[in-house]
């Protein structure tokens, strides 16, 4: 029988601002999908199809867009939800893990988005990235020590 080893707890956990996602995904899928349901009812009113045809091919579409609508807010609260854990040589971000000595920069920057929802995002180098960071925690700082800590003193 084998013994497994304790997992190693993470030195801090951060998490994303939910806000920051949500908003923007759900009313960027609510228009996407009324411009699309609005493009399908435009084509059956240009094909010849009876009332029950037509009326059926109203709600398969209507249905379909719905569940395409909810599977994305699903989605992107779930990538959302999972926060940013720092672990003494490393950090993992979706279950993908990043090695500090690894990373070339720790720039804070701002969308207009982050702006108003009162967010910011660290770009990390090598298109990687922290996202939907609260303005109020200080991650770029703490984040720049764990860098600097790790290429200083190596393992």
């Amino acid at each position: 029988m084998l013994s497994e080893q304790p997992q190693e707890a993470p030195l801090y956990v951060l998490p994303q601002n939910k806000l920051r996602v949500l908003v923007p995904k759900i009313a960027s899928l609510s228009i996407l999908g009324a411009v699309f349901y609005s493009g399908i009812l435009l084509n059956l009113s240009l094909i010849q199809l009876s009332t029950e045809e037509q009326n059926i091919a109203n709600l398969t579409s209507l249905i379909f867009l719905f569940f395409i609508v909810v599977l994305g807010i699903y989605l992107g609260f779930h990538q959302v939800s999972q926060p940013y854990k720092f672990y003494r040589d490393r950090m993992v971000i979706h279950k993908k893990e990043i090695i500090y000595s690894g990373i070339s920069q720790v720039q804070k920057k701002q969308t207009l988005l982050d702006k108003m929802f009162k967010t910011y995002y660290l770009d990390l180098g090598d298109k990687q990235f922290l996202k939907n960071i609260p303005a109020e925690v200080q991650a770029d700082a703490y984040l720049q020590q764990l860098v600097t800590y790790s290429k200083n003193y190596p393992h």
